[in-house]
Protein backbone atom coordinates (compact mmCIF):
# COMPACT_ATOMS: atom_id res chain seq x y z
CA UNK A 1 0.00 0.00 0.00
CA UNK A 2 0.95 3.65 -0.28
CA UNK A 3 2.24 5.58 2.50
CA UNK A 4 4.20 8.22 1.15
CA UNK A 5 2.21 11.18 1.24
CA UNK A 6 1.22 12.53 -1.84
CA UNK A 7 1.64 16.26 -0.99
CA UNK A 8 2.82 17.76 2.12
CA UNK A 9 1.00 18.50 4.83
CA UNK A 10 0.67 22.36 6.01
CA UNK A 11 -0.51 21.00 9.56
CA UNK A 12 1.58 20.43 12.25
CA UNK A 13 -0.57 19.77 15.10
CA UNK A 14 -2.17 16.25 16.30
CA UNK A 15 -5.93 15.68 14.57
CA UNK A 16 -8.57 13.01 15.05
CA UNK A 17 -10.56 13.07 11.85
CA UNK A 18 -13.93 10.78 11.91
CA UNK A 19 -14.98 9.40 8.82
CA UNK A 20 -18.51 7.65 8.75
CA UNK A 21 -19.21 4.93 5.99
CA UNK A 22 -21.63 2.53 5.24
CA UNK A 23 -19.25 -0.36 3.37
CA UNK A 24 -20.11 -4.01 3.81
CA UNK A 25 -17.44 -6.18 5.86
CA UNK A 26 -14.96 -6.41 3.36
CA UNK A 27 -14.69 -3.34 2.31
CA UNK A 28 -14.85 -1.82 5.59
CA UNK A 29 -11.94 -4.15 6.73
CA UNK A 30 -9.98 -2.56 3.71
CA UNK A 31 -11.53 0.98 5.06
CA UNK A 32 -9.90 0.61 8.04
CA UNK A 33 -6.27 -0.38 6.49
CA UNK A 34 -6.54 2.74 4.40
CA UNK A 35 -6.98 4.20 7.59
CA UNK A 36 -3.77 3.21 9.17
CA UNK A 37 -2.15 3.49 6.13
CA UNK A 38 -3.01 7.37 5.82
CA UNK A 39 -1.66 7.67 9.39
CA UNK A 40 1.74 6.39 8.70
CA UNK A 41 1.74 8.82 5.54
CA UNK A 42 0.85 11.76 7.74
CA UNK A 43 1.29 11.05 11.03
CA UNK A 44 0.26 13.96 12.73
CA UNK A 45 -3.59 12.46 11.82
CA UNK A 46 -5.52 9.54 12.88
CA UNK A 47 -8.50 8.40 11.17
CA UNK A 48 -11.55 6.86 13.48
CA UNK A 49 -13.24 4.64 11.16
CA UNK A 50 -17.21 4.58 12.15
CA UNK A 51 -19.51 2.36 10.40
CA UNK A 52 -22.98 2.75 9.66
CA UNK A 53 -25.99 0.14 8.54
CA UNK A 54 -26.75 1.70 5.34
CA UNK A 55 -26.68 5.30 3.75
CA UNK A 56 -30.49 5.47 5.24
CA UNK A 57 -28.37 5.36 8.61
CA UNK A 58 -25.79 8.25 7.96
CA UNK A 59 -28.58 9.96 6.35
CA UNK A 60 -30.42 10.25 10.11
CA UNK A 61 -27.57 10.46 11.90
CA UNK A 62 -26.03 12.77 10.01
CA UNK A 63 -29.16 15.00 10.02
CA UNK A 64 -29.04 14.47 13.94
CA UNK A 65 -25.59 15.29 14.05
CA UNK A 66 -26.29 18.60 11.86
CA UNK A 67 -28.17 19.80 14.72
CA UNK A 68 -26.44 19.20 17.21
CA UNK A 69 -23.13 20.42 15.72
CA UNK A 70 -21.43 17.59 16.17
CA UNK A 71 -20.78 16.18 12.93
CA UNK A 72 -17.95 13.65 11.54
CA UNK A 73 -15.06 15.48 9.52
CA UNK A 74 -15.95 13.03 6.07
CA UNK A 75 -18.66 10.87 4.70
CA UNK A 76 -18.57 8.45 2.35
CA UNK A 77 -22.36 8.06 1.02
CA UNK A 78 -24.27 7.94 -2.41
CA UNK A 79 -24.76 11.33 -3.76
CA UNK A 80 -28.46 11.94 -2.56
CA UNK A 81 -27.88 11.50 1.40
CA UNK A 82 -24.80 13.99 0.54
CA UNK A 83 -26.97 16.30 -1.52
CA UNK A 84 -29.44 16.45 1.68
CA UNK A 85 -26.11 17.54 3.56
CA UNK A 86 -25.33 19.96 1.08
CA UNK A 87 -28.36 21.50 0.72
CA UNK A 88 -28.59 22.30 4.80
CA UNK A 89 -25.13 24.05 3.85
CA UNK A 90 -23.36 21.55 5.91
CA UNK A 91 -20.35 20.34 3.60
CA UNK A 92 -17.27 21.80 2.38
CA UNK A 93 -17.51 23.31 -1.12
CA UNK A 94 -14.30 21.62 -2.33
CA UNK A 95 -13.84 23.44 -5.64
CA UNK A 96 -11.26 25.96 -3.83
CA UNK A 97 -9.58 23.14 -2.33
CA UNK A 98 -9.09 21.13 -5.73
CA UNK A 99 -8.03 24.22 -7.03
CA UNK A 100 -5.50 25.13 -4.25
CA UNK A 101 -1.64 26.14 -5.67
CA UNK A 102 -0.08 23.58 -3.12
CA UNK A 103 -2.75 20.82 -1.74
CA UNK A 104 -5.23 21.04 -4.93
CA UNK A 105 -5.01 18.40 -7.88
CA UNK A 106 -2.73 19.18 -10.61
CA UNK A 107 -3.97 19.16 -14.47
CA UNK A 108 -2.65 15.85 -14.90
CA UNK A 109 -4.75 14.41 -11.84
CA UNK A 110 -7.93 15.87 -13.17
CA UNK A 111 -7.24 14.51 -16.17
CA UNK A 112 -6.67 10.77 -14.77
CA UNK A 113 -10.01 10.37 -12.96
CA UNK A 114 -12.38 8.32 -15.27
CA UNK A 115 -13.75 10.09 -17.47
CA UNK A 116 -17.04 12.03 -15.87
CA UNK A 117 -16.57 11.33 -12.06
CA UNK A 118 -15.30 14.72 -10.74
CA UNK A 119 -18.26 16.10 -12.17
CA UNK A 120 -20.35 13.66 -10.71
CA UNK A 121 -19.53 15.18 -7.60
CA UNK A 122 -21.35 18.33 -8.68
CA UNK A 123 -24.80 19.27 -7.59
CA UNK A 124 -26.17 21.32 -10.24
CA UNK A 125 -29.30 22.50 -8.15
CA UNK A 126 -26.72 24.39 -5.88
CA UNK A 127 -24.85 26.26 -8.63
CA UNK A 128 -22.48 23.72 -9.60
CA UNK A 129 -20.60 23.57 -6.82
CA UNK A 130 -18.49 20.59 -6.24
CA UNK A 131 -19.16 18.65 -3.19
CA UNK A 132 -17.86 15.79 -3.21
CA UNK A 133 -15.11 13.42 -4.80
CA UNK A 134 -15.45 9.90 -6.45
CA UNK A 135 -14.98 6.83 -4.07
CA UNK A 136 -16.89 3.41 -4.41
CA UNK A 137 -18.48 3.87 -8.23
CA UNK A 138 -20.21 1.68 -9.87
CA UNK A 139 -21.51 2.12 -13.96
CA UNK A 140 -24.66 0.63 -15.99
CA UNK A 141 -23.17 -1.98 -18.65
CA UNK A 142 -24.67 -4.27 -20.71
CA UNK A 143 -23.90 -8.27 -19.85
CA UNK A 144 -24.16 -10.82 -22.88
CA UNK A 145 -24.10 -14.53 -23.49
CA UNK A 146 -21.03 -15.06 -25.46
CA UNK A 147 -21.88 -18.46 -26.61
CA UNK A 148 -25.87 -17.37 -27.28
CA UNK A 149 -24.40 -14.50 -30.04
CA UNK A 150 -21.38 -16.67 -31.20
CA UNK A 151 -24.31 -19.54 -32.00
CA UNK A 152 -26.47 -16.95 -33.46
CA UNK A 153 -23.23 -15.84 -35.34
CA UNK A 154 -23.67 -11.90 -34.39
CA UNK A 155 -21.21 -9.63 -32.68
CA UNK A 156 -21.64 -7.70 -29.28
CA UNK A 157 -23.91 -5.14 -29.94
CA UNK A 158 -22.65 -1.41 -30.10
CA UNK A 159 -25.25 0.71 -31.25
CA UNK A 160 -28.95 0.58 -30.11
CA UNK A 161 -30.24 -0.60 -33.83
CA UNK A 162 -27.13 -3.53 -33.17
CA UNK A 163 -28.78 -4.55 -30.36
CA UNK A 164 -32.25 -4.89 -31.54
CA UNK A 165 -30.89 -6.83 -33.92
CA UNK A 166 -29.15 -9.29 -31.35
CA UNK A 167 -32.02 -9.56 -29.02
CA UNK A 168 -34.09 -10.94 -31.84
CA UNK A 169 -31.56 -13.66 -33.77
CA UNK A 170 -30.69 -14.44 -30.02
CA UNK A 171 -34.53 -15.62 -29.17
CA UNK A 172 -34.66 -19.29 -30.16
CA UNK A 173 -35.87 -22.39 -28.28
CA UNK A 174 -36.01 -21.85 -24.48
CA UNK A 175 -33.85 -18.51 -25.15
CA UNK A 176 -35.01 -14.96 -25.36
CA UNK A 177 -32.99 -11.97 -26.11
CA UNK A 178 -33.02 -9.46 -23.69
CA UNK A 179 -34.46 -10.06 -19.76
CA UNK A 180 -35.78 -6.64 -18.25
CA UNK A 181 -35.78 -5.95 -14.40
CA UNK A 182 -36.79 -2.25 -14.84
CA UNK A 183 -34.53 0.12 -13.22
CA UNK A 184 -33.97 3.73 -12.81
CA UNK A 185 -30.51 3.55 -13.23
CA UNK A 186 -30.60 1.49 -16.47
CA UNK A 187 -33.24 3.79 -17.69
CA UNK A 188 -31.30 7.07 -17.40
CA UNK A 189 -28.05 5.12 -19.11
CA UNK A 190 -30.37 4.46 -22.46
CA UNK A 191 -31.16 8.37 -22.49
CA UNK A 192 -27.64 9.29 -21.88
CA UNK A 193 -26.54 7.06 -24.14
CA UNK A 194 -28.86 8.84 -26.94
CA UNK A 195 -27.95 11.99 -25.96
CA UNK A 196 -30.72 12.95 -23.63
CA UNK A 197 -31.09 13.51 -19.98
CA UNK A 198 -33.32 12.82 -17.35
CA UNK A 199 -33.32 16.64 -15.97
CA UNK A 200 -32.71 19.84 -17.07
CA UNK A 201 -29.23 21.12 -16.33
CA UNK A 202 -30.68 22.79 -13.54
CA UNK A 203 -32.16 20.10 -12.46
CA UNK A 204 -35.58 21.84 -12.15
CA UNK A 205 -37.07 20.35 -15.32
CA UNK A 206 -37.74 16.93 -16.68
CA UNK A 207 -36.43 16.51 -20.32
CA UNK A 208 -36.68 12.36 -20.70
CA UNK A 209 -40.26 13.48 -22.81
CA UNK A 210 -38.14 14.06 -25.98
CA UNK A 211 -37.12 11.58 -28.89
CA UNK A 212 -34.23 10.04 -26.23
CA UNK A 213 -36.77 8.72 -24.48
CA UNK A 214 -39.15 7.77 -26.86
CA UNK A 215 -37.09 5.64 -28.72
CA UNK A 216 -36.18 3.87 -25.55
CA UNK A 217 -39.60 3.31 -24.57
CA UNK A 218 -40.04 2.29 -28.73
CA UNK A 219 -37.39 -0.21 -28.15
CA UNK A 220 -38.92 -2.00 -25.51
CA UNK A 221 -42.19 -2.22 -26.81
CA UNK A 222 -40.79 -3.41 -30.03
CA UNK A 223 -38.87 -6.27 -28.58
CA UNK A 224 -41.16 -7.42 -25.88
CA UNK A 225 -44.35 -7.65 -28.84
CA UNK A 226 -42.13 -9.53 -30.73
CA UNK A 227 -40.84 -11.64 -27.81
CA UNK A 228 -37.53 -10.88 -27.74
CA UNK A 229 -37.53 -9.15 -24.53
CA UNK A 230 -39.56 -9.90 -21.10
CA UNK A 231 -40.32 -8.69 -17.80
CA UNK A 232 -38.05 -10.35 -15.42
CA UNK A 233 -39.31 -10.40 -11.83
CA UNK A 234 -36.35 -9.37 -10.65
CA UNK A 235 -32.65 -8.11 -10.76
CA UNK A 236 -31.73 -11.65 -9.36
CA UNK A 237 -34.13 -13.69 -11.18
CA UNK A 238 -32.77 -11.99 -14.09
CA UNK A 239 -28.95 -12.84 -13.33
CA UNK A 240 -30.30 -16.97 -12.65
CA UNK A 241 -31.95 -16.84 -16.32
CA UNK A 242 -29.05 -15.09 -17.46
CA UNK A 243 -26.86 -17.42 -15.74
CA UNK A 244 -28.67 -20.02 -17.03
CA UNK A 245 -28.57 -19.19 -20.91
CA UNK A 246 -32.33 -18.15 -20.99
CA UNK A 247 -31.49 -14.91 -21.74
CA UNK A 248 -28.49 -13.52 -24.09
CA UNK A 249 -28.64 -10.06 -23.08
CA UNK A 250 -28.67 -8.46 -19.15
CA UNK A 251 -28.13 -4.57 -18.17
CA UNK A 252 -26.83 -3.90 -14.87
CA UNK A 253 -24.30 -2.22 -12.80
CA UNK A 254 -20.29 -3.20 -12.32
CA UNK A 255 -21.78 -3.57 -8.78
CA UNK A 256 -23.65 -6.85 -10.19
CA UNK A 257 -20.34 -9.16 -11.37
CA UNK A 258 -19.78 -10.48 -8.54
CA UNK A 259 -23.23 -12.03 -7.78
CA UNK A 260 -23.26 -12.84 -12.14
CA UNK A 261 -20.14 -14.73 -11.34
CA UNK A 262 -21.90 -16.52 -8.75
CA UNK A 263 -24.65 -17.49 -10.35
CA UNK A 264 -22.96 -18.57 -13.77
CA UNK A 265 -20.42 -20.99 -11.52
CA UNK A 266 -23.73 -22.12 -10.29
CA UNK A 267 -25.13 -22.81 -13.21
CA UNK A 268 -23.01 -23.52 -15.55
CA UNK A 269 -19.30 -23.38 -15.07
CA UNK A 270 -18.31 -23.23 -18.66
CA UNK A 271 -20.62 -20.45 -19.96
CA UNK A 272 -19.28 -17.95 -21.62
CA UNK A 273 -20.09 -13.91 -20.66
CA UNK A 274 -19.06 -10.63 -21.16
CA UNK A 275 -19.52 -7.23 -20.02
CA UNK A 276 -19.81 -4.26 -22.89
CA UNK A 277 -20.73 -0.30 -22.42
CA UNK A 278 -24.51 0.52 -22.83
CA UNK A 279 -24.90 0.33 -26.73
CA UNK A 280 -24.87 4.37 -27.91
CA UNK A 281 -25.88 6.17 -30.79
CA UNK A 282 -22.20 7.18 -30.62
CA UNK A 283 -20.19 3.94 -29.98
CA UNK A 284 -16.92 6.21 -30.42
CA UNK A 285 -18.33 8.43 -27.66
CA UNK A 286 -19.81 6.28 -24.99
CA UNK A 287 -21.68 7.53 -22.04
CA UNK A 288 -23.24 5.76 -19.14
CA UNK A 289 -24.87 6.39 -15.46
CA UNK A 290 -22.64 5.92 -12.38
CA UNK A 291 -24.32 5.18 -9.07
CA UNK A 292 -21.78 4.27 -5.43
CA UNK A 293 -20.98 6.21 -2.70
CA UNK A 294 -18.65 8.92 -3.03
CA UNK A 295 -16.37 11.30 -0.37
CA UNK A 296 -17.46 14.72 1.15
CA UNK A 297 -16.06 16.55 3.89
CA UNK A 298 -18.36 18.51 6.40
CA UNK A 299 -17.67 22.30 6.99
CA UNK A 300 -15.48 22.90 10.00
CA UNK A 301 -12.16 24.75 10.79
CA UNK A 302 -10.19 25.38 8.36
CA UNK A 303 -7.10 23.19 9.60
CA UNK A 304 -9.40 20.50 10.09
CA UNK A 305 -11.10 20.33 6.58
CA UNK A 306 -7.91 20.85 5.33
CA UNK A 307 -7.06 17.73 7.21
CA UNK A 308 -10.07 15.84 5.73
CA UNK A 309 -8.81 17.36 2.15
CA UNK A 310 -5.57 15.05 2.68
CA UNK A 311 -7.62 12.16 3.50
CA UNK A 312 -9.98 12.69 0.65
CA UNK A 313 -7.23 13.69 -1.78
CA UNK A 314 -5.01 10.36 -0.19
CA UNK A 315 -8.06 7.66 -0.57
CA UNK A 316 -8.58 8.44 -4.61
CA UNK A 317 -4.89 8.65 -5.47
CA UNK A 318 -4.61 5.61 -8.21
CA UNK A 319 -2.79 3.07 -6.15
CA UNK A 320 -5.53 3.36 -3.37
CA UNK A 321 -8.05 3.26 -6.05
CA UNK A 322 -5.75 -0.02 -7.75
CA UNK A 323 -6.24 -1.71 -3.85
CA UNK A 324 -10.23 -0.70 -3.84
CA UNK A 325 -10.80 -1.97 -7.59
CA UNK A 326 -8.98 -4.96 -6.27
CA UNK A 327 -11.18 -6.16 -3.49
CA UNK A 328 -14.07 -4.32 -4.60
CA UNK A 329 -14.38 -4.63 -8.18
CA UNK A 330 -15.37 -1.06 -8.49
CA UNK A 331 -14.60 0.88 -10.88
CA UNK A 332 -11.09 2.49 -10.58
CA UNK A 333 -11.89 6.05 -9.78
CA UNK A 334 -8.17 6.91 -11.70
CA UNK A 335 -7.46 5.58 -14.97
CA UNK A 336 -3.99 4.70 -14.33
CA UNK A 337 -5.11 2.89 -10.99
CA UNK A 338 -5.27 -0.08 -13.95
CA UNK A 339 -1.83 -0.10 -14.73
CA UNK A 340 -1.06 -1.44 -10.97
CA UNK A 341 -4.10 -3.70 -11.14
CA UNK A 342 -2.40 -5.23 -14.35
CA UNK A 343 -0.04 -8.18 -12.36
CA UNK A 344 -3.21 -9.27 -10.78
CA UNK A 345 -5.89 -8.57 -12.34
CA UNK A 346 -8.97 -10.14 -10.68
CA UNK A 347 -10.61 -12.63 -13.52
CA UNK A 348 -14.11 -10.65 -13.14
CA UNK A 349 -12.49 -7.25 -13.25
CA UNK A 350 -10.39 -8.53 -16.25
CA UNK A 351 -13.93 -8.78 -18.02
CA UNK A 352 -15.01 -5.56 -16.78
CA UNK A 353 -11.39 -3.21 -18.26
CA UNK A 354 -11.42 -5.86 -21.65
CA UNK A 355 -15.42 -4.53 -21.91
CA UNK A 356 -14.65 -1.20 -21.59
CA UNK A 357 -11.86 -1.52 -24.22
CA UNK A 358 -10.34 1.44 -25.53
CA UNK A 359 -13.50 3.79 -25.25
CA UNK A 360 -14.12 4.55 -21.15
CA UNK A 361 -17.72 5.68 -21.18
CA UNK A 362 -17.89 8.72 -19.81
CA UNK A 363 -19.94 8.53 -16.51
CA UNK A 364 -22.65 10.62 -15.41
CA UNK A 365 -24.73 10.51 -12.38
CA UNK A 366 -28.62 10.32 -11.45
CA UNK A 367 -30.47 13.31 -10.27
CA UNK A 368 -29.65 14.17 -6.78
CA UNK A 369 -32.75 16.31 -6.09
CA UNK A 370 -35.21 16.28 -3.30
CA UNK A 371 -37.04 12.98 -3.71
CA UNK A 372 -35.16 11.74 -6.71
CA UNK A 373 -36.33 8.30 -5.15
CA UNK A 374 -39.54 8.84 -6.09
CA UNK A 375 -38.46 10.14 -9.87
CA UNK A 376 -36.88 6.61 -10.22
CA UNK A 377 -40.10 4.89 -8.70
CA UNK A 378 -41.84 7.30 -11.78
CA UNK A 379 -39.37 5.82 -14.33
CA UNK A 380 -39.47 2.42 -13.44
CA UNK A 381 -43.14 2.45 -13.44
CA UNK A 382 -43.03 3.86 -16.81
CA UNK A 383 -40.99 1.33 -18.27
CA UNK A 384 -43.03 -1.81 -16.47
CA UNK A 385 -46.62 -0.40 -18.47
CA UNK A 386 -45.15 -0.14 -21.72
CA UNK A 387 -43.90 -3.75 -21.50
CA UNK A 388 -46.99 -4.73 -20.10
CA UNK A 389 -49.10 -3.21 -23.45
CA UNK A 390 -49.07 0.76 -22.77
CA UNK A 391 -48.94 2.95 -25.52
CA UNK A 392 -45.18 4.32 -25.42
CA UNK A 393 -46.05 8.00 -26.52
CA UNK A 394 -48.79 8.00 -23.63
CA UNK A 395 -46.32 6.45 -20.70
CA UNK A 396 -43.69 8.84 -21.53
CA UNK A 397 -46.19 11.58 -21.34
CA UNK A 398 -47.77 10.84 -18.66
CA UNK A 399 -44.34 9.88 -16.46
CA UNK A 400 -42.82 13.45 -17.44
CA UNK A 401 -46.19 15.03 -15.97
CA UNK A 402 -45.31 13.20 -12.63
CA UNK A 403 -41.60 13.97 -12.19
CA UNK A 404 -42.36 17.61 -13.04
CA UNK A 405 -44.69 17.27 -10.37
CA UNK A 406 -42.04 16.64 -7.79
CA UNK A 407 -40.01 19.09 -8.84
CA UNK A 408 -42.44 21.40 -7.64
CA UNK A 409 -43.15 22.69 -11.74
CA UNK A 410 -47.19 22.10 -12.01
CA UNK A 411 -49.94 21.57 -9.54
Amino acid sequence: MQTAPLVAPTINTSITLTLWHAQPDASAALLNALAADFHKAYPTLTVRVEAKANDGDILRQGLAAIALNQTPDVVIADNRTLAEFARRGSLANLDALIGDDKQGLRDDERADFFPGFLDAGKFPELKNQTFALPFDQRAVVLYYNTDLLRAAKIETPRTWDQFSNVARTTTRGNARGWAMPPDAAVFYAFLFSRGGNILNDAQTQAQFGDDAGLKALQLIVALTKGGAAYLADSAGGARADFAQSKTALLFGTTGDLAALGDATARANANLQWGVANVPQNDPARPVTTVTGANIAIFRASEERVRAAWLLARWLTAPAQSALWSRATLGVPVRVSAQSLLAPNVPPLFLRLRDGFGESLPVARAAPSVKDAALIDAAIVEMWTSVANGADPNAALKNAVARVNRILGNIP
